[in-house]
């Protein structure tokens, strides 16, 4: 004989347990479920597929005429195409002339179009740029996506 009866024991005290255990855990895998989608999300950084130095930029930010060779006097543009691209991801774009930087800009939501990205930078000096070896660098939270390099050939050259 039992001195402490259980209402556990009773069917329906069972079946409540029973449902309330497939509660639980349909709520955990739920949860974990979110979990696994919010971090594969995060986890997700963009690349940069390619960076393409150009003459022009179309509407959809692909280049217009390619080059590796711009004037003193011309705007420099780059068509950056990005894969798993976010408009909330830390982008930015790293200019250099001769390995030092001459401008660190970040890439604005509106500046990209169906994964490809518009990056320019117009000479400030009347006289344009100076002739030699530049570079740009797409970084996301700091680290190197992808690297284009391109000269600026002196008048005449």
């Amino acid at each position: 004989m039992n001195r402490f009866p259980r209402s556990d024991r009773s069917p329906e005290a069972r079946r409540r347990r029973y449902l309330f255990g497939i509660i639980r855990s349909l709520i955990i895998l739920a949860v974990l479920i979110v979990l696994a989608v919010v971090l594969a999300r995060q986890s997700a950084s963009p690349e940069v597929l390619s960076l393409t130095p150009a003459r022009a930029l179309d509407d959809a930010f692909r280049p217009v005429e390619p080059v590796d060779t711009f004037s003193p006097g011309d705007t420099f543009f780059v068509s950056a195409e990005f894969r798993d691209y976010s408009p909330d991801a830390e982008l930015s774009v790293r200019w250099l002339y001769e390995g030092e930087v001459i401008a660190e800009i970040p890439i604005e939501p509106d500046d990209v179009i169906d994964g490809y990205a518009r990056l320019t930078l117009a000479p400030d000096d009347p006289a344009g740029w100076p002739p030699g070896g530049y570079v740009v660098d797409v970084l996301h939270e700091d680290n190197l996506l992808n690297r284009a390099a391109f000269r600026v050939a002196a008048p005449g050259e």
